[in-house]
Order: structure tokens, then sequence, then C-alpha cells
């Protein structure tokens, strides 16, 4: 009896000690993105997946060997041949080198091998501390379409353009009354409408004889809150202002009325340099100011 007691000790002992060391490994989960193309190689997109890991160069080699492995969907498109090999995996700095076998360079057209490229730089470089790839095929460096060979690959960007049509308001000659002007901008992806609107008006300030917005002015931030948009200037704002009543009225109703021509917007809110003032010249300018339809020319 007293063998048997022993020999449970022993092997509850080498139990415990070897969950301690696999715990002691530290190993972390994290859902990343995986970049593929498109069914019909038109468009990269991501897809998220986990991995696991316990050190860096753990997570790197993880996240190429899920990214070698596809996208499992239908509507994605592979890329990189299923067979193709990491060689060499190697992190100096903030680059990461990675030396593929042969079989990454199949398929051979130039729009699959550009994608392959491409897939695995934004894999990699959606790591904070990843800024660049270097890319060879069994030690060799690959060569672009323009016949140039690749060096550091930093992220590419995926973000989708739309043009759309904007209304701003701008002071007639005799700054009495605002005048629309229909602008086409661009818009990617996760850009605001509202933000793009202010630097419509600063360009078309430093571009015309009037100051709609006050030369030197910067756009500090610009968000959004419960339909009124925070819009937050630096000094140069106020300090740079040519004042008098008529030309603060055509900034800040060039400015109000541009912005509330979006459905989303109902009114303005100032800052300047993060922090409400009192007045700004001759108003008060501590609340959110509501579209002025009577300054609009007929």
């Amino acid at each position: 009896m007293k063998k048997l007691n022993i020999f449970i000790f022993l092997l509850t002992f080498i139990f415990v000690t070897t969950g301690c060391n696999v715990t002691a490994k530290n190993v972390k989960k994290e859902e990343i993105k995986l970049y593929y193309a498109n069914s019909d190689n038109t468009r990269i997109q991501w897809v998220t997946r986990p991995i696991n890991y316990s050190n860096e160069d753990e997570k790197y080699a993880n996240a190429l060997k899920e990214l070698i492995n596809g996208p499992y969907s239908s509507d994605s498109t592979r890329n990189i041949s299923e067979n193709t090999k990491v060689l060499v995996l190697q992190k100096n700095d903030d680059i990461i080198h990675v030396d593929f076998s042969k079989e990454f360079l199949s398929p051979s057209t130039d729009i699959s091998q550009t994608i392959a490229i491409i897939t695995v730089t934004n894999t990699l470089t959606q790591f904070d501390e990843v800024k660049g790839v270097r890319i060879t095929v069994e030690g060799k460096a690959m060569i672009s379409p323009q016949g140039q060979p690749y060096d550091v690959l930093t992220e590419f960007d995926l973000s989708e353009s739309r043009k759309v049509n904007i209304k701003i308001y701008l002071p007639d000659e005799n700054a009495q009354y605002l005048i629309p002007k229909i602008k086409e901008i661009e818009i990617k992806e996760g850009e605001s409408i509202g933000e793009k609107i202010i630097y419509e008006l600063i360009e078309e300030s430093n571009s015309q004889d009037y100051n709609v917005i006050p030369k030197g002015t910067e756009l500090i931030a610009y968000s959004e809150e419960n339909k009124i948009a925070i819009v937050n200037f630096s000094h140069d704002f106020v300090n740079n202002h040519s004042g008098g009543t008529a030309g603060e009225t055509m900034t800040i109703y060039s400015i109000v009325n541009s912005l509330t021509e979006l459905e989303n917007i109902t009114g303005v809110l100032f800052l300047i340099e993060g922090q409400r003032r009192e007045d700004f010249g001759h108003f008060s300018f501590n609340e959110p100011f509501r579209r002025a339809e009577n300054l609009i020319k007929p």
C-alpha cells in the first residue's frame, strides 16, 4: 500500500509540474486578419482567424501558415500555392524578411504574384511592430511587372474610394450672402464627409481673395455627436481673422451651412485648441450654431 501511495504521488507531481511548464510558456491567442483576393481577383479583402503563439517569431510564422492554408471560403481566391514553404523568417528591427520556396511563384501570372505579395505584406504589417516586409524566393529578389526587383514593402492601402458631390457655401463679392457651390470629392472608406467639407473650405480660402477660414488655420479634430458637428480649430482661426460683423458672419455660417447640408448634422459647435470660447468677435461662441437659410443668396 505504501508503494502504491508513492507511485500515485509521483504521477501527481509529474502532472502538476508538466502543467506548470505549459502555463509558463505563456501561450497567447489573437484574432488576426488574413488577406486574400475575391473570387475573380479584382479586389483584395480580409478574413479573421485566431492564431496561438508564445513569442513574436511564432506569431509571424503562424500568421503565414494560416495565410498559406487558404481562405476556407468560396468568395475568396488563394494566390499562394498551398505547397509553399517558408524557408527563412527573420525580423530585424521593424522589417521582416521572408524567404519562400519556389512554389510561391506558382501560379506564375503577374496579377497572381502581385496579389500574393500584397496579401503577405498586409498580413504581416497589421502588427504594430512591423513596418515593412522584404520577400525573396529561394534567396532571390522577386521582380515586379515593371522589371525592377522588389525592395522592402510597406502596407498597401486597400481602402476603396468613391466620388460624391458636396455643397459648400462661400461668401459673395460683397460678403453679404452665401452662394452654394457643388464640388465632387473622393471619399475613402472610413473617411468623414464632414471633415472633407472643412478641408474643402480651407482650400477655397487659400485660393481666393477672401478668407472664409483665416489663413494658417488648421483643423485639429472633427467629430460628430448627437447630430452636432464638433469642429476643433487651431488658434489661427481667431488670431488671424480680419474681424467685423460681416466677416465673422460669413466665416461662421459658411461652415455651418456647409456642414448642415449633411442629413445627420443639425448644428455645429466650434472649439479652439480643444476648448470652448465665450465669444468670437461679435458672436457668442460656446453653443452650437444652427443653419441660417436667410443668408443664402436668393
